[in-house]
C-alpha cells in the first residue's frame, strides 16, 4: 500500500534529479556557483550554504573567531548570486505550469532572506568580537540551542527539497513555530537577568538582534514548507 506521507517530487517536474549530487550532500556548499543548476540542485545548493554558515556562525560566536567569518561573507556571497539565477531561469523557463511557478517561484527569493538575516547575525557576532562584549552562561546556551534548532529546520527543509515527505515539511513547520515562541521566552528571560545583574547590558541591542534575524529566517522556512505541503495535497488530490 502506498505511504501517503511520501510523494513524487513536484520539483522533478522541472528538475529531473540531484543525481550523484545526493551521494555527496555534505560537500554541497562547496559548490560553485552555476547557471546550469536545475531548480532542485539550486535549492539544496543553497541550503546546504546556509547550514554551513549556520555552523560557522556558532562557532565564531563561541569561541570569538574571526577565521569564520571570510568563508560566511563567501557562503553569502554565493547565496546572493545563486538566488537571481536560479530566479531569472525559472521566470524564463516555459516548461513550468503557472499555477505551480506561482507556487515555488519565490523560494530562491526566501533562501537570499534566510542568508540576509545570517548576515545579519554575523555581523553581531563580529561586533561581539571586536569590543569583546561579554555574554553571561545562560544567553550563550541560548545562543547555541539557537543555532541548533535554525540549523535542524534548515537541514529538515533541505531533507524535503530532495525526498518530498509530509513529516518533514510538517516538522519544519511545528519546529519553526516552537524556536519562534522560545527567541521570544529568551528575551523575556534577558531581561529578566539584565535586572538581577547577573547579564551585562552591553550584550542586549546584540542578543535581541540575533534572535530577532533568527525569527525572520525561521519564517521563511516556515512559508516555502507551507507551498510544499500544498504542492503535496494537490498531487495527493489529482
Amino acid at each position: 500500500m502506498k505511504d501517503k506521507h511520501i510523494f513524487f517530487n513536484p520539483l522533478r517536474m522541472i528538475s529531473p534529479k540531484l543525481d550523484h549530487e545526493v551521494a555527496r550532500i555534505e560537500e554541497l556548499h562547496e559548490a560553485p556557483v552555476s547557471e546550469s543548476v536545475t531548480l532542485e540542485e539550486g535549492l539544496v545548493i543553497m541550503l546546504s550554504k546556509l547550514i554551513k554558515m549556520t555552523g560557522l556562525l556558532e562557532t565564531g560566536f563561541v569561541r570569538d573567531c574571526p577565521d569564520e567569518f571570510g568563508t560566511c561573507d563567501q557562503l553569502a556571497s554565493e547565496v546572493h548570486q545563486q538566488e537571481k539565477l536560479l530566479t531569472k531561469n525559472l521566470l524564463c523557463s516555459i516548461d513550468v505550469a503557472p499555477e505551480l511557478c506561482r507556487l515555488i517561484v519565490m523560494f530562491p527569493a526566501h533562501l537570499e532572506r534566510v542568508g540576509d538575516s545570517l548576515e545579519s547575525i554575523l555581523n553581531c557576532i563580529r561586533i561581539k568580537c571586536r569590543e569583546q562584549v561579554p555574554f553571561d552562561d545562560k544567553t550563550i546556551e541560548e545562543i547555541r540551542e539557537m543555532f541548533a534548532e535554525t540549523s535542524g529546520i534548515l537541514t529538515d527543509f533541505r531533507d524535503a527539497i530532495i525526498a518530498p515527505n509530509k513529516f518533514l515539511l510538517e516538522s519544519v513547520i511545528s519546529r519553526q513555530a516552537s524556536l519562534d515562541q522560545k527567541c521570544q521566552d529568551w528575551e523575556l528571560a534577558h531581561v529578566d537577568r539584565l535586572l538581577n545583574g547577573t547579564a551585562s547590558h552591553l550584550s542586549s541591542s546584540i542578543y535581541l538582534d540575533m534572535l530577532e534575524s533568527t525569527q525572520n529566517l525561521s519564517r521563511h522556512a516556515k512559508e516555502m514548507a507551507g507551498r510544499m505541503l500544498e504542492l503535496l495535497a494537490r498531487q495527493q488530490a489529482a
